[in-house]
């Protein structure tokens, strides 16, 4: 199966979710799965470096779209490189030989727009992994208001990319509730729970 995963973020990036994007992608190849990543060549922290726009690691192929590297620290700056991220990874992923499924994070928020119009061009089935939930997060942190337009679109798009999806990828059973409660079908959503390697532990 030849398959797409699509993340901001991916190592050797150090983002907590390309970490366990790659842990996943190298999983895929073992089990003899094509896999493709589509990702930044800036990294999580920002700066002026950048990755290679193309390589194999572990089996891996690698795709890396330009983006601006303006960093986490200012709100703006972080809405830039966003938004820089989806105009190429969108132009990138229409390019690319058809998928037979696109493995979609939250980073950025709503990046799955793009596995959603996968979806439409090519009939590549998206899965929805869940790491954050859009608009809830934003309202939780006051970044924006219940009672806000951008909050209602916001709640729009995630109802389409959740009826959109294939598959919906929760992190616990209390995000399942939260996704049911945001219009996520019940018979979408599966449960995985992050995980870490074991020799990131010792016992005491």
């Amino acid at each position: 199966m030849r398959i797409l995963l699509l993340n901001q973020f991916y190592p050797p990036d150090v983002a907590a979710t390309g970490q366990l994007l790659g842990d996943l992608a190298e999983g895929l190849v073992r089990q003899g799965h094509e896999v493709h990543v589509l990702c930044s060549r800036r990294t999580y922290a920002g700066g002026n470096r950048e990755f290679l726009p193309e390589e194999s690691l572990e089996g891996v192929h690698i795709h890396r779209v330009r983006a601006t590297g303006f960093g986490r620290k200012v709100t703006a700056g972080r809405l830039i490189d966003y938004a820089s991220f989806y105009i190429f990874a969108m132009w990138q992923a229409i390019l690319m030989p058809r998928m037979d499924v696109s493995v979609c994070l939250t980073t950025p928020p709503f990046i799955a727009l793009i596995g959603l119009l996968l979806r439409w061009l090519k009939g590549t089935r998206m899965v929805l992994w869940t790491m954050d939930l859009y608009p809830e997060v934003a309202v939780a942190y006051g970044y924006l208001r219940k009672t806000s337009f951008v909050r209602w679109l916001s709640s729009v798009i995630s109802k389409n990319l959740y009826k959109g999806s294939f598959c919906i990828i929760s992190l616990g059973e209390v995000m399942t509730e939260r996704l049911i409660e945001a219009g996520a079908p019940p018979s979408k959503i599966v449960t995985v729970h992050n995980w870490a390697p074991g020799h990131s532990f010792s016992p005491r």
